[in-house]
């Protein structure tokens, strides 16, 4: 175990950056020594699991340009909150230096974040009890004049029928209750971080709860989707535009002068940065799936896991000029397949993306994504391998996929029927470097129609002429010219 006195905030940071199993800090009270880093905003923040006073705690240090108000801010509405009756961690201990200060907080004992929880896949009761936990939460703390800034998902613990919420520095009290309107707005972007597919069930319970309460009486499905589209609008530009091509607490970000590289930290071991600095070579290594002028697409294998890797290819000196000042095909599908996953829209999940550049110039651009093994919508109808029923199952799947984009206002912009894959899980979007999430109602209506006739005429001529896919493209549709309600999913 390596043990070192921490003097500065620069040895702070360097050991955040670095791989030091513990470091030790003196306190007025006693040692603190720092096991893991949990959060790290650079030159700004760190929060970690430590231990102090023989128990473990989270040790929350702050720095930089007016860290003094921050610390001051978080320690009083840890305060405030608890005052209120609202289940926080306990504030156990504040000291402030020259350069830095630290709060020490109680850390909750088999706690788990609630995005672990909902990512999960619980079980329907369970899901149902915590969602009308974390709602009571949040209800309570604007009964009590408190608007959480930022309810994201990682803000609240589990614990044993117990939900805690944590990061007071992104809380704000107000004088009053909040009004109506900007409750429910602020319950919206809560909401908004969940799976479009649990929409339905979030309204159900939603409407529930809330009708004792005379301030919610006039929610409605209308505005309440609509507030849901208008939070996740600002989520994406938040989070998607903003923090997927730059290093932050889920991504790693590499560049030179020559490689820009982004990665998931979750998944970016030793192993895959090894296999992945020469990427041409694990192509070759692979097996070989598609290998056209545009794209070469190959199933590689890192540390024993199967991936798909797939490479935009340059294919004159005039198409490399063009696409050296534009983002790259790579780059656009990390970042549409970010969106896809935040929505909770099924999807070949993201690993890394990397861009060959000369300079300011892009050239080659390379995708690792997840390999599923399943066959595409099109091989599924175009020949009797599969029965009618699993057909019309498949189609049925396939049509809650559109219905998925819809709510989101999303266009694939590649929509055939070569791009669906479908699996025992579910089926799933594949090819997203032509996906646009439009703001605009009448302009995504054109793209999703476009979306539509691409996909209709990509099907075998075959099923073609069967009366139930004639019945299936017609209320695909209808999904182009309705506003389906929560009811109508599934």
């Amino acid at each position: 175990m390596n043990i070192e006195k921490l003097n500065t905030v620069k040895e702070l940071e360097n050991w955040a950056n670095s791989s030091a199993d513990m470091l030790a800090l003196t306190t007025q009270h006693g040692p603190i020594q720092l096991e893991a880093n949990l959060r790290h905003l650079p030159t700004r923040r760190l929060t970690c699991r430590a231990q102090w006073q023989n128990k473990r705690v989270i040790a929350k240090f702050f720095y930089g340009t007016g860290f003094k108000a921050l610390m001051f801010k978080e320690a009083l509405m840890l305060q405030a909150l608890k005052k209120s009756s609202i289940k926080v961690p306990e504030l156990l201990h504040s000291e402030q230096h020259a350069d830095y200060g630290v709060l020490v907080i109680q850390y909750i004992e088999h706690a788990q974040t609630l995005s672990s929880f909902f990512w999960s896949q619980p079980e329907q009761a369970e899901l149902e009890t915590k969602l009308l936990a974390v709602t009571e939460l949040v209800l309570l703390c604007q009964q009590a004049g408190f608007e959480i800034k930022d309810p994201h998902l990682d803000n609240f613990l589990c614990c044993q029928g117990d939900v805690y919420l944590i990061d007071a520095g992104d809380i704000k009290k107000v004088k009053n209750k909040l009004s109506a309107q900007a409750a429910m707005q602020n319950l919206a972007l809560f909401y908004a971080q969940l799976p479009v597919t649990l929409d339905q069930q979030a309204y159900q319970l939603l409407t529930k709860m809330l009708e004792s309460l005379a301030d919610w009486n006039g929610l409605s499905e209308q505005s309440w989707q609509q507030a849901l589209l208008k939070q996740r609008r600002w989520r994406q530009k938040r989070f998607i535009n903003k923090k997927v091509f730059r290093s932050c607490t889920a991504y790693i970000c590499e560049q030179n002068t020559s490689r820009f590289l982004m990665a998931k930290r979750a998944n970016y071991s030793e192993q895959m940065a090894l296999a992945l600095s020469d990427p041409d070579k694990l192509i070759a290594k692979g097996r070989l799936l598609k290998d056209g002028a545009t794209a070469t697409v190959a199933q590689v294998e890192i540390a024993g896991q199967p991936y798909v890797l797939k490479r935009y290819n340059i294919k004159k000196p005039i198409h490399a000029l063009l696409r050296g000042f534009c983002w790259s095909r790579a780059a656009i599908s990390w970042k549409n397949g970010l969106l896809l996953e935040m929505l909770g829209i099924p999807t070949a999940k993201s690993y890394a993306m990397i861009e060959e550049r000369k300079g300011a110039l892009r050239r080659r651009s390379y995708l690792l994504s997840e390999y599923i093994d399943a066959p595409r919508a099109w091989d599924i109808y175009k020949d009797d391998q599969y029965d009618e029923e699993n057909k019309k199952l498949w189609a049925k799947k396939i049509y809650e996929l559109f219905l998925l984009l819809k709510l989101s206002q999303i266009s694939h912009g590649d929509l055939k029927a070569h791009n669906i894959l479908c699996s025992a899980e579910g089926a799933f979007f594949i090819d997203l470097d032509g996906l646009k999430s439009k703001q605009n109602f009448k302009r995504f209506q054109k793209k999703f129609a476009k979306d539509l006739r691409r996909f209709q005429i990509s099907w075998p001529d075959k099923w073609k002429e069967n009366p139930y896919f004639i019945k299936f493209t017609h209320l695909l549709f209808c999904l182009l010219y309705t506003s389906p309600s929560p009811r109508d999913r599934g």
